[in-house]
């Protein structure tokens, strides 16, 4: 029997993509660098789930529990470093996924999540891809031209 505990991770303006000042990939171009840490908040949240996960086990007659807080090998998903929103000072892209920086870049993945579910993001994913390209593709004679 094993239980797997989900929370959400508050913003943190420390957790964010970047570009490596050293690391290339094989083209010679710049990789990104992620930097991520559990906070103090996720790090409770956590903890507290996994005292009542464990006191369920014992209670349904569990003699032998283990836990593992942070399961790397399991996977994470990894959300919200290009936020979606209407304003430039607090988002990476509108509501569409389009860049308020960088004419014609689009970004469609799990990055624009502003919050996440304990679940699969997936076909979260897909549903604001389509979304995202039948707005390009309406709008596709409007596309801002970089200068």
């Amino acid at each position: 029997m094993s239980w797997g505990i989900f929370g959400e991770d508050l913003p943190d303006e420390a957790n964010r993509v970047t570009v490596d000042a050293a690391l290339t990939d094989s083209s010679g171009i710049p990789a990104p660098k992620i930097t991520y840490a559990v906070s103090e908040n996720s790090r409770r949240l956590l903890d507290f789930h996994i005292a009542r996960a464990t006191e369920s086990l014992h209670t349904a007659g569990a003699y032998d529990v283990a836990t593992e807080a942070l399961m790397r090998s399991s996977g994470w998903h990894l959300l919200g470093t290009a936020r979606m929103g209407t304003d430039p000072r607090t988002s990476v892209v509108d509501p569409y996924g389009r860049s308020h920086d960088i004419p014609n870049l689009y970004v469609m993945d799990g990055s624009v999540f502003v919050t996440s579910g304990g679940v699969n993001p997936t076909s979260t994913i897909t549903a604001l891809a389509l979304r995202s390209t039948e707005h390009l593709i309406a709008s596709r004679r409007d596309q801002r031209i970089p200068a």
